[in-house]
């Protein structure tokens, strides 16, 4: 009687922190319903020209008819997932809207040795390079019309971008957000310019942009005021959000809204009273990631529980928890990190990567499974341990340094990311044991994980 009132005990423990993860990860869909992603759809593509590779994600509004367009540069060292509340903004408002985010160098097809480079002009060369690319490749969009275009971005992204709206005239507006550095050309930049900073921005304070502005325009513009117009392509205004910093900029919805609006004057666009901008903070997508992560540990944990009296075959108990908790998972890492971060879905531009781990964790799979059925030291907890991470980290250790070809600056950043990856598999792998989990099914689940997000992480070389 007293082991049926634990278990109940425990069962309840289990229902109750599910429920409170499930609420923590679902209360801010619930709250802000129309937090974007109605109205238009988001593509993750690779952005190729010549010996350079882009990541970006292209946000095009529902229909088939010809719209303006948006290129913006996320800064210097971060994920166009990182600016997705400027993309929806924008796309919701009837934009094509390229984020891009690193760029990579390649030769004959194979990346080049890291080099650093201290001529501030070769680092502005090379970064308006691969911002023009990026303007060429949506003007090519058979959804884009190319004479309506805007370039913008976020700190290294609006140092480019003030680059290229010389180097393109055209262009019918200029969005930067904390660009520090404009271009030192003769003659004044001829298009509609919004610069907007946050007011505790340490990198670019407002007093900068009042010098950035003379520097442009030949108007030392203050925060707050606005000159020129827009009928002859001359307009400038200086925004500052109060309170944002270098990071929440980001996501800040004074500039994503200030952003949004300049972009419809640009092209002629008379902005509606409510631009139907719904901001959702990073700080809000790690929460939720956080209470989603709770939630499936419990939830997982409940599963056996539940399946204890129903599933005699152990098999398939197991075999059922494994994908209720692999469901789970990919449930909440789509929904927050995967969204608001750096994107973690799949690609199927680089399916090679993908055929190339599934073979590396077929092939060590197969060996380390061989080795624990013979071996009767794996029966024990730290050797059936040590088998366990084996597996997780022998084919993702081998499919990083193939796939970044021992770059030494790529093969850093990479091991770290798929290093945090792989910590968490690994944690989610000794719950899977601690329930009772039969190895072969455990490493299947583990395995779909690792093929799953490890190729997210790593360079698009292959």
């Amino acid at each position: 009687m007293e082991r049926s009132n634990l278990g109940r005990y425990v069962t309840t423990v289990l229902l109750a922190v599910t429920l409170v993860g499930a609420a923590g990860w679902a209360a801010p869909v619930v709250l802000e319903p129309d937090a974007g992603g109605s109205g238009y759809t988001v593509e993750h593509v690779y952005v190729r020209a010549d010996d350079r590779i882009t990541t970006a994600a292209l946000y095009l509004p529902d229909g088939d008819e010809r719209v303006p367009g948006v290129v913006f540069g996320a800064g210097s060292g971060t994920a166009p997932a990182l600016y997705s509340n400027y993309g929806a903004a924008l796309a919701t408002n009837g934009f094509a809207v390229l984020v891009a985010g690193g760029t990579r160098e390649l030769e004959a097809g194979r990346p080049v040795r890291w080099e650093t480079r201290r001529e501030t002009a070769a680092l502005f060369e090379r970064a308006t390079r691969n911002y023009l690319d990026w303007v060429a490749y949506l003007e090519r969009h058979p959804r884009v019309d190319g004479d309506r275009l805007v370039v913008g971005g976020h700190s290294g992204g609006a140092n480019s971008a003030y680059r290229v709206a010389y180097e393109r005239p055209d262009v019918a507006g200029v969005v930067a957000i904390a660009g520090r550095f404009p271009p030192e050309r003769n003659g004044t930049l001829r298009t509609n310019l919004l610069l907007a900073t946050g007011s505790e921005d340490s990198l670019v304070p407002p007093r900068k942009l009042v010098d950035v502005s003379a520097t442009l325009t030949g108007t030392a513009v203050r925060p707050g005021e606005r000159a020129g117009s827009f009928e002859d392509g001359t307009a400038v205004r200086v925004v500052v959000a109060e309170g944002a910093t270098h990071l929440s900029e980001a996501d800040d919805p004074r500039l994503v809204r200030a952003t949004t609006d300049w972009a419809l004057r640009s092209v002629g666009e008379s902005p509606p009273a409510d631009l139907g901008v719904t901001v959702r903070s990073l700080g809000s997508a790690v929460s939720r990631f956080l209470f989603g992560l709770v939630g499936v540990l419990a939830g997982t944990a409940l599963t056996k529980r539940a399946l204890a009296s129903r599933l005699g075959d152990p098999q398939r108990r197991g075999a059922a928890v494994a994908v209720v908790w692999l469901a789970g998972l990919a449930t909440v890492l789509h929904t927050t990190l995967s969204r608001r971060l750096y994107y973690l879905g799949p690609m199927p531009a680089q399916s090679t990567k993908y055929l190339l781990l599934a073979a590396l964790l077929a092939v060590v799979g197969l060996a380390l499974d061989r080795v624990a059925s013979r071996q009767s030291w794996s029966g024990a907890r730290v050797g059936a341990s040590l088998l366990e991470l084996a597996y997780l980290f022998v084919p993702a250790g081998a499919f990083v340094l193939l796939s970044t070809r021992f770059v030494t600056f790529q093969l850093v950043t990479t091991t770290v990311l798929s290093a945090a990856v792989l910590g968490v598999l690994a944690a989610f792998a000794a719950e899977l044991a601690l329930l009772g989990v039969r190895r072969r099914t455990r490493w299947v689940a583990i395995g779909f994980a690792v093929l799953w997000l490890v190729p997210a992480v790593v360079p698009p070389y292959l």
